[in-house]
């Protein structure tokens, strides 16, 4: 079973860690050029072309080549979500002039001026 996960970085480390991240598929991205190689020799009939490939096998090794793809695949996407994300977060920074700190920052003169309480008695 898959899970999403999530954390909070600085926005100036955003894009390092989506860097972190991708990395991770590095050993599958490897794994998928080896499969990729060895499928094709596998169906030419080895190094010297007279072995009578291995049917079987070469599914196996296919089957295991789109797992290591699809890992890679939906590693890719969570990256490119990743970036999309801070380009909006950019576009809002440029469109905005102040950036969305702005919006958290107090301004003294925002706030209403308190009023004297009412005596009742």
């Amino acid at each position: 079973m898959r899970v999403k996960l999530s954390y909070t970085v600085d926005v100036e480390d955003v894009l390092k860690e989506a860097a972190k991240v991708l990395n991770l598929q590095a050993e599958d991205l490897q794994r998928s050029i080896n499969l990729f190689a060895r499928v094709q020799k596998e169906l030419q009939g080895g190094d010297e072309g007279t072995e009578t490939p291995n049917t079987t096998k070469t599914l196996e090794m296919i089957e295991e080549f789109r797992k290591a793809l699809l890992s890679v695949d939906t590693r890719l996407e969570e990256v490119r979500q990743i970036v999309i994300g801070y380009e909006e977060y950019r576009r809002t920074l440029d469109a905005d002039d102040g950036g969305l700190e702005a919006m958290f920052e107090p301004d003294a003169e925002t706030f209403p001026e308190e009023e004297d309480p009412v005596d009742e008695s």
